[in-house]
């Protein structure tokens, strides 16, 4: 993992997957990537993120934002190298931004998905998340989105996906 850099998520932004661009734009005012990497680099300000590389590019990006007291909002993205970084982020997830947030006072994690991610819902389960419901034309293009969210309650922010096994026992996948 790497620092966040302007030039880092410029690069993550100018060649992002298209689920992820899908998911992206559908809840900004904008779908200008450059525009984009200063929001990321902004929030991340505000909270904490960091790079994935591969084959020394970066290819992957996690963080985390206060949205408001004890309310936080966790995303990602990245290129079609994504899948290359996602376990690296997924530590990166449970290591250093749950302890992050919970020293901060998080009582809730959350996220929107566009309904169609389903790479990104099949990993945000693995990593702890519980669906909420559907966010119903929520898009700007009237798409639904699913939240996730992590809370206190389940006594646990983020999990790896090997956590996420072995708490599900033999056998599960």
């Amino acid at each position: 993992m790497i620092p966040i850099s302007l030039t880092a998520v410029e690069y993550l932004c100018m060649n992002m997957r298209e689920i992820d661009q899908r998911e992206i734009y559908g809840i900004r005012w904008h779908d200008n990537p450059l525009l984009l990497a200063r929001e990321v680099v902004i929030a991340s300000t505000y909270g904490k993120a960091a790079i994935a590389t591969h084959n020394g590019k970066p290819c992957g990006i996690m963080g985390i934002s206060p949205m408001w007291p004890g309310v936080w909002s966790v995303w990602s993205f990245g290129t079609d190298d994504w899948s290359k970084a996602v376990l690296e982020l997924s530590r990166y997830g449970k290591k250093v931004l749950e302890p992050f947030v919970r020293v901060r006072g998080a009582h809730r994690v959350q996220c929107e998905s566009r309904i169609d991610h389903h790479e990104a819902h099949r990993w945000l389960q693995a990593m702890g998340a519980k669906a909420d419901g559907i966010l119903q034309g929520y898009g700007r293009d009237g798409s639904d989105y699913l939240i996730f969210s992590w809370s206190k309650d389940y006594n646990v922010l983020f999990k790896t996906p090997k956590d996420a096994r072995a708490e599900a026992g033999p056998g599960a996948s």
